[in-house]
């Protein structure tokens, strides 16, 4: 993307004077990133795949190598060869820009072999003092959605943000240089497990975020990060926890306590809810009460919903009073069809409030959609021991069935058979329908 203003042209320029990794920086990355592996036998013990150093010693999940000193992760498959991709930081200024450099590290092992570390940057995030963002960035496959799909051999260009600039240092590898507002709003040299960048844009744009650091609420402050939704609801409460000097050191359960507290209708202003000195046991109490609520809730509107298949079945039936009549003098010359094999029997719905039970035992709208009002269809069921398995409408026009559903519209398992037994015993239907 070319430069469209004064501030992108000036970044740009900036970007391509930027210095390559130094030497300290290189030796860091690979100590802080790169994989490192010990191969253990328990015949020939340690190797590390660093230096090459054997040594034997008791079976361990890790180990330092007594030769490079090396801290390593002890592998104990027949695996030999090892790829590990990470990324890494580098925080620098540049001309009262504050620059996040972003480094992508391939690291592969080879048992027998040097290992090898190749780097090279992928993008960089420049922030000015009012937390306006540039992004200057290599070319990405754009039919991909994986977050290491970089065009390495493109240029660093400024660039719109995509998904592959979303991803997160894995360590911040040299000093870290910061612009001087960054400083006067609270940070003092350690990032406390946030990212640089996401903490540097914060600071310089939101003020809320600024007083939490500066009061070193910084586990509130990354929690944040990922629940903004959370952090602005609460807010007010936050500021009475500042206020009465409270650290908030799991901020996960401590936001799950005021929604316990909001869920009752307490007062998310009260220090003596809101800033507990056991904050898991006073969680777990408020949380028992919300459950406790919620479980009434829950047994009220069961009732509710009983209630209301109960009227509704107390209705059905006056409406079936009202059809039976018609229903029986309409297919009563059916009512003596019963037909068997094994297990199955198979006849005909003989009123309409054997359609409301049918309807509510199988869960489908053989009542509710009017099936005993068809006059070209006859309704039957099957049924194993006297529980019904399947519903069947038969049309009386073409003598073939029309569709057999058991519970939820679902097909039944006895299929088969019972098309067997429908089609063995269609001209007795017919001899009745005529």
């Amino acid at each position: 993307m070319k430069p469209r203003n004064k501030l992108q042209r000036k970044i740009l320029k900036l970007s391509q004077g930027l210095s390559p990794l130094t030497e300290y920086q290189y030796k860091e990355a690979v100590r802080k990133v790169g994989l490192h592996i010990a191969k253990y036998s328990p015949k020939r013990g340690y190797e590390c795949l660093d230096c090459g150093h054997t040594w034997t010693g008791a079976e361990a999940k890790r180990a330092v190598c007594p030769h490079c000193a090396a801290k390593l992760e002890v592998d104990k498959t027949r695996k030999k060869n090892f790829c590990d991709k990470s990324y890494f930081a580098v925080v620098t200024k540049c001309q009262g820009f504050q620059v996040v450099r972003m480094f992508f590290m391939q690291t592969n092992l080879r048992q027998g072999s040097e290992p090898t570390y190749w780097i090279c940057e992928a993008f960089q995030r420049w922030l000015t003092p009012e937390g306006k963002t540039q992004i200057v960035s290599r070319a990405r496959h754009w039919l991909s959605h994986y977050c290491d799909c970089w065009n390495w051999g493109s240029d660093m260009e400024l660039r719109d943000e995509n998904a592959g600039h979303t991803v997160t240092p894995w360590k911040v590898v040299g000093q870290s240089s910061v612009i001087s507002e960054i400083r006067r709003n609270g940070y003092a040299g350690d990032f406390h497990h946030c990212s640089p960048y996401t903490l540097f844009k914060r600071l310089l744009t939101d003020n809320r975020i600024e007083t939490l650091w500066k009061v070193g609420q910084y586990k509130l402050v990354a929690y944040s990060f990922g629940n903004s939704y959370k952090f602005d609801k609460y807010w007010s409460s936050i500021k009475i926890a500042l206020r009465h000097k409270y650290q908030i050191k799991d901020p996960t359960i401590w936001f799950d306590l005021l929604d316990s507290l909001e869920y009752l209708n307490k007062d998310l202003r009260n220090p003596a809810l809101i800033c507990p000195a056991n904050l898991k046991a006073t969680h777990d109490e408020w949380m028992a009460k919300k459950e406790s609520k919620i479980q009434k809730e829950r047994e009220r509107q069961e009732r509710l919903r009983l209630q209301r298949i109960e009227e509704q079945y107390l209705e059905d039936l006056k409406q079936a009073q009202k059809d039976e009549d018609e229903y029986k003098n309409s297919k009563s010359k059916f009512f003596d069809l019963e037909f068997k094999d094994k297990e199955i029997i198979i006849k005909p719905l003989m009123s309409v409030k054997e359609f409301i039970e049918e309807g509510r035992q199988m869960h489908h709208c053989v009542f509710t959609n009017n099936y005993y009002k068809k006059q070209s269809a006859l309704i039957l069921h099957a049924l194993v021991e006297g529980v019904s398995i399947a519903t069947i409408e038969f049309s009386l026009e073409d003598f073939s069935v029309v569709q057999c559903r058991k519970a939820y519209n679902k097909k039944p398992e006895l299929y088969d058979r019972i098309m067997t037994l429908m089609k063995r015993n269609t001209p007795q239907i017919m001899s009745k329908a005529v």
